[in-house]
């Protein structure tokens, strides 16, 4: 098979790792993820916390499943987590008034400063990893990384 990509495709004869974006898609994933677990432990958080606190203040009174699919984590995941940081006073959940089968959730007093905290080491972290960057590279990635996400759904 060739195509105007298959250069890119880890059987073409003249493949190079270096020229494949998946590749630097996790090597920049599995570093950013290293770096926020290492600034959330002084908090007692780790990633997948970090996205669901995210979430759930992105979408406030969001059912379990919609914060599940926004931090792309399975909904048994989620739900441990949720029950866990809701054990921790994080988070606050509430059955709905629509349909009992649904949980919503809400973040506490103590979630919206976790958001504080968890944005100041974002903050940080962003500033180390685009340093070099004009703000209209970030625009390009970020308009790159939305069409091949549409592309993979």
């Amino acid at each position: 098979m060739s195509n105007k990509y298959s250069k890119y495709f880890p059987v073409h004869d003249d493949f190079n790792i270096d020229d494949f974006p998946y590749y630097w898609i996790a090597q920049v994933y599995g570093l950013y993820i290293n770096k926020m677990d290492d600034s959330l432990k002084k908090y007692g958080l780790d990633n997948s916390r970090r996205r669901i606190i995210l979430a759930s203040h992105a979408r406030p009174n969001a059912s379990i499943s919609e914060l599940a699919e926004m931090s792309i984590i399975k909904i048994p995941t989620a739900t441990k987590i949720i029950y866990r940081l809701k054990d921790e006073g994080l988070l606050d959940t509430s059955e709905s008034e629509v349909d009992s089968r649904v949980t919503r959730v809400n973040l506490t007093e103590k979630g919206h400063e976790m958001v504080i905290k968890i944005n100041e080491i974002t903050s940080l972290l962003f500033n180390d990893s685009f340093s070099g960057l004009k703000p209209g590279d970030i625009k390009k990635l970020n308009e790159s990384l939305k069409t091949i996400k549409h592309n993979l759904e």
